[in-house]
């Protein structure tokens, strides 16, 4: 039977070929009649139906303004069909989306490209094909609903509900669905391509420019893939998902609801290995004057592939390159490039202490997980939680002693590392020092071996900041409590202590696995971190919790924390 959907009240039905002319009485099973509808009419049931006489009856508000009791069949014969939608003609609305079935009616319903006669045939659908409607026009011109559809093998287009005197050629099939609509926008571009998976109730295409509006039916799992050049050269910079940031660039929507996505690109963002060197930031605030040095065991027996930063007072051209240090203890540092901070305390404050690795979007040459990335290390306080997306320019700490230090100063790497699976590992440095390929907010980063500075092993050409700080997180302090910094270093000392044996010593070594399952970053997988997913559970969130960076934290997070469990814990 037709109608084997549940009809409510104003639940929408239609006069089938077979009911034409159906009768419209004051009463079921009355002798009266009100008048009569023909086939291809539509209206609105009006309460809960009754039987009489074997005949199941409602009572319907007709489109032709006729009221009344009218038989559901009779004999085995349907009457009526359950339709899309709400309200009757000529203010039919679609708030849901239909599963739609093509009738007996219209054994070859034309599929068209408008809600028209006069658009152009792009299909048929035998009668039983089945799709979504989602979308209703109301032609008052020749009295007929049309309906947008996706159909089931993924052809969109327009398609009558019925004609009058003919009957009904598309009856509702089952439960409708909320839909929700996805509004894509684009920053910094004026339209890209981007890749939808599945294709999308309004066009059925799985490439779509945005900026657009995506429609989806309520519970699907939509996944998003930007390219990472625009058709002008801008590069990928990130997602931002109802006021939140997400950086891969496959982002996957899971929750039903009603999303605005910005698409965002920067022509200015690095593209090669070159650039990105080229373009990073001193981490400091600007105006202030930070002096580079090394010594000979840096960077395991490595002088030029880590550099040390203190704060000065002054610069002068030649050895030692400074008039004084400013006490630098607490002094915010910043990222010197947008990327991912990834925050991290090593056991017992050993080593690098407190330290933050900003991963950046850019590949190294022939890699599809291996970036390029900056270290901070020796920091007293954190100020972004593990995970946090950050921007050039941005504070991600406090300048401290933390770790193996013999004093306040900041310890900075390039590196790459590589990216698999819940592992981060730190892999090969990029010589920092005296390298013509780095700017430090377009300044040389370099040291002069013949320029030795007491404390600080060799000195060079002191490094200006230029990235201006509006405001500052409040502390969000480090699982390994913070050093008091030593007053090592202060205003006007001329004379500083020679290092001292094992001077930051301790480093982290050429291969270094992070665990991005160590949600918190403390050093260890543990209830901590498996409450920090619980907790994220289900959203659609950018952060440590979301250990795959899929966009989303879920049973492929949790697994990765309960796999990883133990590791790196004493």
């Amino acid at each position: 039977m037709v109608l084997s959907v549940a009809l409510g009240q104003s639940a929408r039905v239609g006069v089938v070929a077979a009911g034409n002319n159906l009768a419209v009485r004051p009463a079921p099973c009355s002798a009266n009649t009100l008048g009569a509808v023909p086939a291809g009419m539509d209206g609105a049931v009006q309460g809960a139906s009754q039987t009489c006489s074997s005949q199941t009856w409602l009572p319907i508000a007709w489109a032709n303004g006729l009221q009344g009791w009218s038989a559901t069949g009779a004999g085995g014969v349907d009457f009526l069909a359950p339709l899309a939608g709400q309200g009757v003609f000529p203010s039919v609305a679609a708030p849901l989306a239909y599963p739609v079935r093509v009738g007996p009616n219209a054994s070859a319903l034309n599929v068209r490209s408008g809600p028209g006669t006069e658009f152009s045939i792009i299909t048929t659908k035998a009668a039983g094909a089945t799709g979504w409607a989602f979308e209703a026009f109301n032609n008052t011109g020749s009295n007929i609903v049309w309906w947008k559809i996706r159909w089931d093998d993924g052809v969109v287009g327009w398609s009558a509900e019925s004609v009058r005197g003919a009957g009904v050629y598309l009856s509702l099939a089952g439960a409708p669905r909320p839909k929700f609509r996805i509004a894509l926008q684009t920053l910094g571009v004026a339209s890209v391509a981007v890749q939808i998976s599945p294709a999308d109730l309004n066009t059925g295409a799985a490439e779509m420019t945005a900026p657009t509006t995506l429609v989806y039916l309520a519970g699907q799992t939509v996944a998003l893939t930007a390219p990472e050049v625009a058709p002008n050269g801008a590069r990928f910079v990130r997602w931002v998902v109802n006021g939140e940031p997400h950086t891969r660039r496959t982002l996957i929507l899971r929750q039903p609801q009603a999303y605005r996505v910005a698409l965002v690109y920067s022509p200015n963002a690095p593209a090669t290995e070159d650039a990105f060197l080229r373009s990073l930031v001193a981490p400091w605030r600007q105006g202030q004057i930070w002096l580079p040095s090394t010594y000979d065991t840096h960077a395991s027996n490595n002088p030029e592939y880590a550099v040390d930063f203190n704060r000065v007072s002054s610069t002068r051209a030649t050895c030692p390159y400074q008039n004084g240090f400013i006490q630098d203890c607490n002094e915010p540092i910043l990222a010197s490039h947008a990327g991912r901070a990834y925050t991290r305390a090593q056991s017992n404050c050993s080593g690098y202490g407190n330290y933050v690795v900003v991963v950046s979007s850019v590949r190294q040459p022939g890699s599809n997980n291996t970036y390029l990335a900056t270290i901070y290390a020796h920091l007293n306080y954190f100020l972004v939680p593990n995970g946090t997306l950050v921007d050039a320019g941005e504070p991600i700490g406090r300048l401290g002693s933390t770790g193996t230090s013999t004093g306040p100063h900041l310890h900075y790497e390039v590196r790459y590392v590589t990216v698999s699976g819940s592992t981060l590992t730190l892999g090969a440095r990029v010589k920092a020092l005296n390298n013509p390929r780095i700017r430090l907010s377009g300044q040389p980063l370099t040291v002069d071996f013949n320029c030795r500075i007491s404390g600080l092993g060799y000195g060079g050409p002191a490094i200006v900041g230029t990235a201006p700080i509006a405001s500052l997180p409040e502390n969000i302090e480090p699982p390994c409590a913070p050093y008091g910094c030593p007053s090592g270093l202060t205003d006007g000392s001329a004379e500083l202590p020679e290092p001292e044996p094992g001077h930051c010593h301790g480093e982290l070594p050429e291969e270094f696995v992070i665990y991005l399952s160590d949600v918190n970053g403390d050093g260890c997988v543990d209830e901590s971190d498996l409450l920090e997913v619980l907790l994220r559970f289900g959203e659609t969130h950018d952060g440590g919790a979301d250990v795959n960076g899929d966009g989303v934290v879920d049973d492929a997070d949790l697994l990765a924390v309960l796999m990883d469990w133990g590791v790196a814990c004493e």
